[in-house]
């Protein structure tokens, strides 16, 4: 069982190379995260939800990293560059990859199974090949 403040900790450890990004950002990320699983934000969250908990509140973050970063701009004069454009970019990708980790982890737990029972008329051959496929299926 993990705190709110202990996965808003773990969140700002993994965004730890993104600049303004503190603690309330993180917490503020959590808050969202359980409410989405409706879960109480001040209970402990269960082991089997802290992974889906943290990887939404990291794609969410990404999301919002990427739109406050839109307006990033290159400019360029004589032999000095800067190019920030492509950080909104970057951070569009890395959203859509967490949320996919994040769809494939809750699909775990939430997908639709299916399974299709064997035949118990017919024996476990494969159809016979050639040219003719009017030939009945050979039983032993």
């Amino acid at each position: 069982m993990a705190t709110n403040l202990e996965l808003a900790e773990r969140l700002v450890r993994r965004f730890k190379g993104v600049p303004n990004f503190d603690i309330t950002d993180a917490q503020e990320l959590v808050d969202d995260s359980l409410q989405v699983h409706e879960l109480d934000p001040s209970a402990d969250v269960p082991n089997d939800k802290t992974n889906l908990v943290l990887l939404y509140a990291q794609a969410e973050g990404a999301w919002q990293i990427a739109l406050s970063t839109a307006h990033y701009f290159q400019y360029q004069d004589g032999e000095e560059s800067v190019d920030k454009s492509m950080i909104s970019e970057q951070y569009r990708k890395l959203a859509k990859d967490l949320r996919a980790d994040y769809d494939r982890a809750k699909s775990v737990n939430t997908g639709a199974g299916f399974h299709t029972a064997a035949r118990i008329d017919r024996p476990h051959t494969t159809p016979p090949t050639g040219g003719n496929r009017r030939r009945r299926w050979i039983t032993g």
